[in-house]
């Protein structure tokens, strides 16, 4: 069946920060409304069809990117605000009285009509030497410069990236906006491009996506302005609205449930040996703490939890084989095609592809619930886990399925994903998952590949470990990864990461890294960039992960295995259940970074080949690469040049 291509192209608009006390003025003259409170003013002009945002805490005057667009008619006053039609979608703009907002909602008279999709507002331009597109794109976080050609990603579907919004800002100046979308489950953020004096400047739009081939619901999304602090100030505000919508639940309301996920807080993540040998040795060698993914007898693993280890199992219910009973049904077994889900196109969902080429079928979540509560109850009455780590649930994009026997929408797929997690949490499970999304915070304890950054160059999922640098990989579809200067780049680069998800989310769940980009993954590749990861571990307050299997460090290279668990676990384990409230490039180079965290450490690293002078707790430090200071009420640790 063929449905009709549908698109709006809409004028822009824009948003703020906390604002002051006073109402909200809207205001006429001829074909311009002006809209306004405490922070910002809105000029809306119908007949340009064009919008300018004035941010009163810093001056700045934002301005669109020019596009053609009919005008706004039937403009009438709301509360707050304005409403009009354009194109085919009515459109509600307003500010609130206590903060400095631009609300919008887009509609259209015939939700049942089908779509495509629907690009909304042109973007406001930052045209500026330092300025930076900023977004958590399956990663912590990456600023873009905004003069970047080509850029490096036109799209980011907000079903596969790790929070619901995307900033603009200055990394000098520190003005500022985010785009939250209210609505992100049937969205994307489109970067486009402009030639702006001989050169090019990008800003993102958001685009709404069709729900089952309809709009089906009304739109919204935020538009958040922040006068200072860049994107800092941006990740903050994000997480003052993450707060309001109940997704900030920090640890020290999690530890009340379930005090075992203080094991986690100061130990590795540690997969490939479930072995009390192995535990023991461990804790000889003095690793005090260690989540330990693997099976042993029940016994073992009672004796494992005594030493105060934290157990956990690797399950996922996502990549399914056929059965041909009920009773066979599991984590990895279901009826297919039955329950597998059923794309737009009639076809059936694939999978996990193994490396083999053994094809999985993509179990349709409905089945998801039904399906753990008949295998975790049995796995722990045979063994003694103290948690569950759930593959792929929280790292897959959101998607459709059609089969009229278990339909669901993107977001009812989402909360499948929130009923399964929550489930394993009210088992009493320190609970896992991989990668992160915004709505998974309140049910995990820990999330594998928020450290990694993409962009690997070897089958990172398949845990294929590169010999060399230059060993070039091709999954089992014949696709190309991309080479070692993207991984150096993107991946493990210091230069564009930021922590966009600590500033949000550090006091609420722990990040580390891919199990296939872990702290020791590229032993005989690239031996150097552990201690890379260790810094970056001290600087964001997270987790190292790695491996005590055959090809880890813990057989390979202990010391290595020892000295990252020193390095890194020691600052985790005293800054936690603190907030992250500040990262900051403290060289030009970007090559020294600071960090605070709301108990007052402080965290300064050296990521470059030059020698920095730190002066960090009232001491003068003399940082060579990879080097830190760091300095709090329960840490006080230093990895100086020479020493």
């Amino acid at each position: 069946m063929e449905f009709a291509m549908w698109k709006v192209w809409l004028s822009g608009l824009v948003l703020g920060c906390l604002a002051g006390n006073g109402a909200v003025r809207v205001a006429r003259d001829g074909e311009r409304w002006t809209l306004e409170n405490a922070e910002l003013r809105v000029t809306v002009d119908a007949a340009a069809a064009s919008v300018t945002v004035a941010e009163k805490g810093s001056r700045f005057v934002w301005t669109q990117m020019e596009a053609k667009s009919a005008a706004f008619r039937g403009v009438k006053q709301i509360a707050g605000g304005i409403g009009f039609e354009v194109g085919t979608m009515t459109l509600k703009v307003s500010l609130p009285d206590h903060w400095a907002d631009l609300r919008v909602e887009a509609d259209v008279a015939d939700r049942t009509a089908p779509v495509d999709s629907a690009g909304f507002l042109s973007p406001f331009l930052l045209d500026s030497e330092n300025g930076a597109i900023v977004v958590a794109d399956y990663s912590n976080g990456h600023a873009y410069p905004v003069r970047m050609k080509p850029f490096p990603r036109r799209r980011f579907d907000l079903g596969n990236i790790d929070m619901p919004w995307i900033g603009v800002c200055d990394l000098t100046e520190g003005q500022g906006y985010a785009l939250i979308a209210e609505t992100p489950d049937d969205a994307a953020f489109d970067v486009v491009s402009v030639e702006r004096e001989g050169h090019t400047v990008s800003a993102p739009r958001l685009m709404w996506n069709a729900s089952m081939r309809t709009f089906r619901y009304p739109r919204r999304v935020v538009y958040r302005f922040s006068a200072s602090g860049g994107y800092v100030a941006l990740a903050k505000g994000y997480r003052a609205y993450a707060k309001e919508h109940g997704l900030i639940v920090p640890f020290t309301e999690k530890l009340k449930k379930n005090p075992n996920i203080a094991r986690a807080f100061g130990a590795p993540d540690v997969w490939g040996n479930g072995s009390l040998r192995f535990a023991r040795e461990a804790k000889a060698a003095g690793v005090e703490k260690m989540l330990i993914h693997g099976t042993s007898s029940a016994a073992d693993m009672k004796a494992i939890n005594e030493l105060g280890y934290l157990t956990s199992e690797y399950d996922v219910y996502q990549d399914v084989m056929g059965v041909k009973d009920e009773s066979e049904i599991a984590s990895r077994a279901e009826w297919v095609p039955d329950n597998v889900v059923l794309r737009a196109d009639g076809t059936r969902m694939p999978a996990w592809l193994t490396w083999d080429k053994k094809q999985y079928m993509k179990r349709c979540p409905t089945f998801w619930l039904h399906t753990a509560q008949r295998v975790i109850p049995k796995a722990l009455a045979e063994h003694p886990y103290l948690g569950r780590f759930i593959d792929v649930t929280t790292a897959e994009n959101l998607y459709e399925c059609y089969d009229e026997k278990h339909p669901l929408d993107k977001t009812e797929k989402r909360q499948r994903g929130e009923e399964l997690l929550g489930y394993v949490r009210s088992l009493g499970l320190v609970t896992g998952g991989e990668h992160g999304r915004w709505w998974a915070v309140p049910y995990l304890d820990y999330i594998e590949g928020m450290m990694s950054g993409g962009s690997t160059s070897w089958p990172s999922g398949w845990l294929k470990r590169p010999k060399t640098k230059d060993e070039a990989f091709t999954d089992p579809n014949g696709r190309a990864f991309p080479k070692w200067e993207e991984y150096e780049k993107w991946g493990i680069g210091h230069e564009y990461r930021v922590p966009l998800w600590e500033l949000v989310f550090h006091d609420s769940v722990i990040s580390t890294w891919y199990w296939g980009d872990s702290s020791d993954f590229l032993l005989e590749a690239a031996p150097d960039v552990t201690a890379k990861k260790d810094a970056f571990n001290i600087l964001y307050g997270t987790m190292p992960m790695m491996w005590a299997n055959g090809e880890g460090s813990w057989v390979k290279n202990r010391e290595m295995f020892l000295r990252t668990y020193r390095n890194a676990c020691k600052v985790h384990e005293a800054v936690a259940t603190a907030e992250m409230v500040s990262h900051e490039f403290v060289t030009a180079d970007r090559a020294v970074q600071r960090t605070r965290f709301s108990d007052g450490t402080v965290v300064v690293v050296n990521f470059g080949d030059h020698a920095f002078e730190s002066r960090v707790g009232g001491k003068k430090q003399v940082l060579g690469k990879n080097g830190f200071a760091v300095k709090g009420p329960r840490v006080e640790q230093y990895l100086e040049l020479g020493k």
